[in-house]
């Protein structure tokens, strides 16, 4: 009875301490993306312009922009002018040592480059990805969130798809 009774109180304690988000599919048709984010983002704007989009723990903004043709070259010196625009606070090598801009070579049919700081305190990542097949088209991603919601940001940041 007592070992009955510490393992559902641990699993009750498992279950307060976990944090994560239910994320679903988003489409924007627009530009025929989709991606994973949380189901309970409240979209600020979403045009041909931006989509922007926050909740408690979390805050995405993709920017397309048409007509740079980007290399691999060029996409770096683009994601570092972007995130000293932005004020993003970074070192040279993220937390797992790799050198930045990190040289993205296939997430679902993208490539790119990201930097891992922080600003005002909180995680952030800018990303800039480009589907080869359409290379006159760049998404500029932003995301912010809590700490504790690493591995949604990192799950939203991995669900990035051209449609």
């Amino acid at each position: 009875m007592k070992q009955k009774f510490l393992s559902t109180f641990m699993l009750f304690i498992i279950g307060l301490t976990m944090h994560g988000q239910t994320l679903q599919l988003w489409t924007w048709d627009t530009y025929r993306i989709k991606f994973k984010a949380p189901d309970n983002l409240v979209v600020q704007k979403n045009d041909a312009t931006v989509y922007e989009a926050t909740n408690k723990a979390m805050a995405l903004d993709i920017y397309p922009r048409k007509g740079e043709n980007l290399t691999y070259d060029g996409m770096k010196n683009a994601i570092i002018k972007w995130a000293n625009d932005l004020d993003l606070s970074y070192n040279t090598e993220n937390s797992a040592g790799d050198t930045q801009p990190i040289y993205l070579e296939n997430i679902n049919g993208y490539w790119g480059c990201a930097i891992d700081g922080s600003k005002t305190g909180f995680p952030a990542t800018v990303m800039l990805i480009v589907n080869p097949d359409y290379p006159d088209l760049s998404f500029y991603i932003w995301i912010s969130y809590s700490k504790e919601y690493y591995h949604d940001a990192v799950a939203v940041l991995k669900s990035f798809t051209p449609m």
